[in-house]
């Protein structure tokens, strides 16, 4: 294959590259739900979906849903729910492996778990993870891992 067949793709892959690099350092809010107990005989969210709160002997302590679950707080439910049962602009559902061929090679593509994406490779699409306290937005002209704050602004996912 002609070398000038190659930059162009690889040139895009970085470009992709470079976008979630930059998503990831835009300034992270602490988040206020760790900081002091807001109950003490109920459970609470906070920025990531996965994690709840609960104090015991006066201090904040965390915990996380199972894989697939996601914490919800209100009138009707307090705790983890699978994401068949969350709002679906705060889950991935029927996502599926990207083929990696047109437009899917050239760009980070949303996998089932939110904080995780896809990238296509030589050896086909990897799965890959955000940093933590982070989660994968390909919405709106957004495309990155964003703080939890930011993902759920961008999602319209605010309980």
């Amino acid at each position: 294959m002609p070398i000038s067949h190659c930059f162009p793709k690889a040139f895009l892959i970085c470009v992709g590259l470079l976008a979630l690099i930059y998503a990831a350092s835009l300034g992270d809010a602490a988040d206020p739900a760790t900081e002091v107990c807001q109950s003490e005989d109920e459970l609470w969210g906070g920025e990531d979906i996965h994690r709840f709160y609960f104090c015991l002997d006066g201090q904040v302590m965390s915990d996380e849903c199972d894989p697939g679950t996601y914490f919800v707080d209100n009138s009707t439910v307090s705790g983890c729910v699978p994401s068949d049962m969350m709002n679906p602009t705060c889950v991935n559902l029927d996502v599926k492996v990207p083929d990696c061929t047109g437009a899917n090679k050239m760009q980070p593509q949303a996998a089932d778990e939110v904080t995780n994406f896809y990238l296509c490779t030589s050896e086909g699409p990897k799965e890959l993870s955000c940093e933590d306290g982070h989660a994968f937005v390909d919405s709106d002209g957004y495309l990155g891992c964003f703080n939890w704050t930011q993902w759920r602004n961008l999602r319209n996912c605010n309980n």
